[in-house]
């Protein structure tokens, strides 16, 4: 019986730890189920030694996932599970910034907002959204809000 326990254990570890190089969740859940399995099946066979077979699991628990994140952290297998480049402003990575000299102009919509579409406000085409209405191609329109590349309009009554 001590070899379905130790082979359940093993088994049981060694699918926790490859859950960090195949991430999912099922072979975790299986590798716990394993564990746990061993434990009672260990409890049930050798009551008298119980509390010696709950600390043993505990503490090769404990150990095999040390193990696991220092193995990993000292092998070519990190790198493959991290990024290792970064996107810095300097390099030209930069996100969408906020043209506020737009808010207040009046353009006109190249195509029908519905409630997104294109818009033209001086010689810039732009992408733009309506603040919840349906504008139609041609119509003029004036810039709300902007946020980062989101532009948010408005109809402008013709009158």
């Amino acid at each position: 019986m001590i070899g379905w326990v130790l082979l359940f254990f093993i088994a049981g570890m060694c699918m926790i730890l490859a859950e960090f190089l195949l991430p999912g969740g099922v072979l975790g859940m299986l590798g716990a189920l394993l564990v746990l399995t061993s434990g009672a099946l260990g409890v049930y066979a050798y009551p008298e030694q119980a509390v010696l077979i709950i600390f043993g699991e505990l503490t090769g628990a404990a150990l095999s996932v040390i193990l696991g994140f220092w193995v990993l952290t000292r092998t070519k297998a990190l790198k493959l599970l991290t990024l290792q480049t970064s996107q810095r402003a300097e390099d030209g990575f930069v996100s969408a910034v906020s043209d506020l000299s737009l808010v207040g102009r009046e353009g006109v919509s190249v195509t029908a907002l519905r409630p997104a579409g294109v818009i033209r406000v001086g010689d810039e085409r732009l992408d733009a959204v309506t603040d919840g209405g349906f504008v139609e191609e041609g119509h003029p329109v004036r810039v709300l809000e902007v946020h980062g590349s989101r532009i948010v309009v408005e109809a402008v009554d013709s009158q």
